[in-house]
């Protein structure tokens, strides 16, 4: 029998009464849907016992039953949850509109689209200004910067706050379940991070984690797992091709050829990439209870994550579990936010994707002869690789780490416009670290070292309270929002470590301190530091056109001797709702505008070193130097380590100009920044000369000046037609890094400048002029060949020709330059969302272009002076094949190899510098959400989706090594790709369910 059915007629207007283009009126439960049209008319048949659905971008969704009309008509009104979005920027919140600094935001849906570890993972590339390097290691937290790189010396990162809770360690940022997150903002200007005083110097990122709502209580369920797999593999030689080339190595050297190279032995052809490398697999549970009534609100849930490696060895498993409450009555308000988290973990040892491109495809993965049964090499195929089975196998670091998040408040209300309020936090982390070394060797001629067991355990307790007084009041069209308050902070760490060798040579070890045979060796360390602050913040707007915010703290640290320990910040910022004049109503093109300014001084004060940091102003003493004295051991004292008992803040300086707008009704949005910021009196430690007799680290100073500057755009799209919904999003961002200024050797006016080098043989080097680890390489320029009338001295047609920088006949250090592009000359990211009915795809690209990448395995596939595995396609120089890019094959040590063998492979050239520059698909969601008429059979399930994802599934770039995306080797060598632990390709399938 066919349902009735019957035509519907109408108009949707807004809260002006003008009629609405492009609502999509839609028939509840159905895809039977139409968009309005220019007038806001429409017409649409239906069933006879239909609900229609308004809805359109920026407003309020109404559903409406037909009961048998033939017209209906709507006002939809604007939403002010989608356009004033709540921003927490320091201890206030503001509605986007209003907001005058430089603020990015991601929601919880974005952080969970795909399955990741960790908030830094799900961020990447969706936001201007921020950029995140990931690994594919389990359990490493991602590198994380904000701006450029403001410093050099002290801590880059940025401040987390977590629900009120202060946090500054990147294993904060693992063991936190991105489940629970409700919205992520990012603060990147002067005025939006000065609240936080020195703490926000390196920008703040903002969580906000799920609470409950009043209403009836809701399950939520998800879950995902998959496979994961490494993206790339290089293309290497077998027995027969290593041989080869190996051959023609020492032929050319006047050498006598290793015997498994004139004579490959029979069975033996490794492939060390499949040998090591496998199928890797990740799996996230997640459970939560939420609901509330009038007076309170609860949010419990809990998670398991587990990701094993794709390589032999590391994996990482995290259990956590979350309560927030919250209480009110009259005018009290109390509640808490608290997580636990236990994670364990298992680490890569050494480095795997440089050693595996070392080891020879003619030595087998295990040979019984060795101690410890593992292929090595011997004097038939020598080798200094390490065997990277062997080295996963026989050594195993693991980690436990056991971690409580969380804070108590308390408010209350003194007067409608005034409340008090006390929020107590803190950060427990216990942790326990492990090595245990079995007997055996990975590396030939490596002496054979006992078994050993190391064990460290520590705990690091970090609290704070702090005391704010709010006013909030309006006064006509005048509406003035300002706090003041008191806050106190303390890190405790303390850490003990024993190490105890000869556990015999296994197979069965029991690993315990007192069980070795050698007295246990014990170590520890304890430290606390401090800070008191004293702060005030303030927002103002006139009719919500004119717009001021400013903010002042003045922060005392105990990482500073007395007379340097307090400095003052801060930061103010104006904006301008263009949109909101008279005159700007007749132009029609924008349906918002704000102009917006913002300009301030920042701090930092995160040294690194023994005991955190927290004592360099004072000299280390070492009180156990005995000597001899009249025949006799006297107990004696000696001073270590040199004071730095000058230091003080960093600071940091910020201008920020950007502009918010908004077309076609907030359907298109564009949010565009420029900024400023200027780092002086950075903190650096030069070298000093030895004759110092400085036995620690060098001392600090604040010698440095550091700039960054660059360009942000966001611009964003949603609309929907009837059932077919759309959106895209692209953000660009440009970091312009440079030193201007490093001091002088030993503080002379006139002394050389000081530099820093980094990465390994010094291949970057800091200094004025220059990015923070910028290259610093000799200049490959091509091949000396036949006929050739310059050929120096010691070198032969085939042999590398470098770049005479300084014109002075001869290749020396003074002949590196600087060359390349450490940080990208554009970050980009690119969001595309569509949906029609009950289907959703979204689709995720991200990637940088204009930097480059220093290529470590590059170097050792490609060199011949010492041996190693190479490139397939690895094609030497010969008379023959008179390359002008690959010289001819040399090993050193041979008769005929003078200084060509060093000289064709020297490390530090620019023949291993390759662009980094990457577009990558980082996310392809395909999901269906089972249509709420279906599950209206079922008394319990309320939500239903079913989706699929694919990570990384395809990468464009020109560089040769694994991924082109390394975490660098510390922030004075992010360029150098030194067997970094690739990102993956994943494939997963997930569920989720609310009932």
């Amino acid at each position: 029998m066919v349902a009735p059915v019957q035509t519907v007629t109408g108009r949707v207007v807004n809260e002006k009464g003008e009629g609405m283009p492009g609502v999509t009126v839609l028939e509840k439960g159905t895809a039977n849907g139409i968009a309005t049209s220019v007038n806001g008319n429409y017409v649409l048949t239906v069933s006879d016992n239909a609900t229609l659905t308004f809805s359109f971008v920026g407003y309020t969704s109404q559903e409406v039953a037909v009961s048998g009309r033939s017209e209906v008509n709507v006002a939809l009104a604007v939403d002010a949850k989608q356009l004033n979005e709540v921003v927490v920027v320091g201890y206030l919140t503001q509605k986007r509109e209003d907001v005058t600094g430089s603020v990015a935001s991601v929601s919880a849906q974005e952080v969970r689209r795909a399955p990741v570890a960790s908030v830094g993972e799900a961020i990447q590339g969706r936001m201007p200004g921020v950029t995140v390097t990931n690994s594919g290691a389990p359990g490493q937290a991602p590198v994380i910067n904000i701006r450029g790189l403001g410093t050099i010396a002290s801590g880059s990162g940025p401040l987390y706050v977590i629900d009120g809770l202060w946090v500054q360690n990147t294993g904060g940022q693992r063991d936190f379940n991105p489940a629970d997150v409700e919205s992520v903002q990012v603060l990147k200007d002067a005025a939006s991070l000065a609240p936080y005083g020195a703490s926000g110097a390196n920008g703040v990122i903002v969580i906000t984690t799920k609470k409950g709502k009043a209403g009836v209580p809701a399950i939520s369920f998800s879950a995902n797992g998959g496979v994961q797999n490494l993206v790339n593999t290089l293309e290497l030689t077998n027995a027969a091709q290593w041989a080869a080339l190996n051959n023609q190595a020492y032929d050319n050297a006047g050498a006598p050829r290793q015997p498994f190279a004139a004579n490959p032995p029979a069975g033996i052809d490794t492939d060390w990439q499949k040998e090591f490398f496998k199928q890797g697999s990740v799996q996230d549970y997640n459970l939560g209870f939420s609901g509330g009534g009038p007076n309170s609100t609860f949010n419990v849930s809990g998670g398991y994550f587990k990701q094993d490696g794709t390589v032999q060895g590391p994996k990482f498993d995290r259990y956590s579990f979350r309560v927030n409450t919250g209480f009110n009555r009259g005018r009290f308000r109390v509640g808490q936010n608290a997580l636990l988290t236990r994670t364990n973990q298992t680490r890569v040892n050494g480095r795997p994707f440089i050693d595996i491109v070392r080891m020879l495809p003619v030595i087998p993965v295990y040979d019984e002869t060795t101690p410890g049964g593992f292929g090595i090499g011997n004097n038939n195929a020598t080798t200094f690789g390490t065997n990277p089975i062997a080295l996963q196998s026989l050594l195993t670091d693991t980690g436990v780490s056991s971690r409580l998040q969380g804070n108590i408040y308390g408010e209350v209300s003194i007067f409608d416009f005034l409340r008090y309020r006390l929020n107590l936090a803190t950060e427990y982390h216990g942790f326990r670290d492990q090595q245990k070394r079995q007997f055996g060797v990975w590396r030939r001629n490596d002496p054979t070292t006992p078994s050993s067991y190391g064990d460290t355990q520590g705990t690091e307790v970090f609290g704070m309270a702090e005391n704010t007084l709010t006013f909030d009041k309006s006064f006509g069209e005048h509406n003035l929002t300002a706090v003041a308050g008191y806050s106190q902070q303390r890190t405790r760490q303390e850490v003990t470590r024993g190490v105890n060798f000869e556990y015999g040579r296994g197979p069965t070890y029991y690993w315990a301190l007192d069980a070795g045979s050698q007295t246990p060796q014990v170590a520890g360390s304890s430290f606390t530091h401090t800070k008191e602050s004293f702060f005030g913040q303030l927002t103002y707007d006139y009719d919500q056109r004119y717009l001021v915010t400013a903010a002042y703290r003045r922060d005392g640290s105990s990482r500073f001797r007395a007379e340097n320990r307090y400095g003052n910040f801060g930061a103010a910022s104006v904006g301008w709702r263009v949109s909101k004049e008279k005159f700007f109503e007749s132009i029609s093109v924008f349906s918002d505008l704000k102009l917006r300014a913002s300009y301030g001084q920042l701090g930092n004060d995160l040294l690194g070193g023994a005991y955190g940091g927290s004592y360099r102003y004072q000299g280390f003493i070492n009180t156990n130097a005995n000597y001899v004295l009249g025949g006799a051991v006297q107990n004696g004292a000696i001073q270590t380590q040199f004071a730095s008992p000058d230091i003080r803040w960093e600071t940091r300086r910020t201008t920020n100009v950007g502009l918010d707008a908004g077309f076609v009704e907030n359907r298109l949005t564009l949010s565009a920044d420029y900024y400023v910021s200027q780092t002086t009196g950075a903190l650096i430690d030069p070298a000093l000369p030895l004759f110092f007799g400085n036995a620690g680290s060098n001392p600090f100073r604040n010698l440095g000046k550091l700039e960054n500057k660059g360009f942000e755009l966001q611009l964003g799209y949603n609309d929907a037609r009837g059932p077919f919904r759309y959106g895209a999003s692209v953000n660009l961002t440009t970091v312009d890094n440079k030193v201007l200024d490093l001091g002088n050797a030993g503080g002379d006016p006139n002394g050389t400048p000081n530099f820093f080098n980094g990465g390994p043989n010094a291949i970057t080097r800091t200094e004025v002029g220059q990015e923070i680890g910028s290259f610093f390489l000799y200049q490959f320029d091509g091949i000396y060949q036949n006929g050739d009338s310059n050929i120096p001295t010691g070198l032969s047609p085939g042999d590398v020709r470098y770049k005479d920088s300084n014109g002075d006949g001869r290749i020396d250090d003074k002949d590196r330059v600087h060359v390349g592009n450490v940080f990208p000359k554009l970050q980009y990211g690119a969001n595309l969302s569509l949906g029609y009915g009950v289907v959703d795809l979204t689709a995720f690209v991200q990637g940088v272009q204009g930097n480059d990448v220093f290529n470590v395995d590059k170097y050792w596939l490609d060199r011949t002076d010492d041996n190693g595995n190479h490139r397939v396609d690895f094609n030497p120089w010969t008379p023959q094949n008179p390359s002008t890019t690959t010289p001819r094959s040399l090993i050193a040590g041979g008769p005929r190899s003078g200084t060509a063998a060093g000289n064709n492979d020297r490390f530090n050239s620019t023949r291993w510098l390759e662009s980094g520059s990457y577009l990558r698909l980082k996310n392809l969601q395909v999901g269906v959400t089972v249509p709420k008429t279906l599950l209206e059979r079922s008394k319990y399930v309320a939500s239903l989706r079913l989706y699929a994802t694919a990570q990384n599934l395809f990468t464009a770039t020109k560089y040769s090594g694994y991924d082109p995306e390394t975490v660098g080797s510390g922030s004075l060598a992010r360029g150098v790709d030194e067997g970094s632990y690739p990102n993956l390709r994943s494939f997963t399938l997930g569920i989720q369910a609310g009932f």
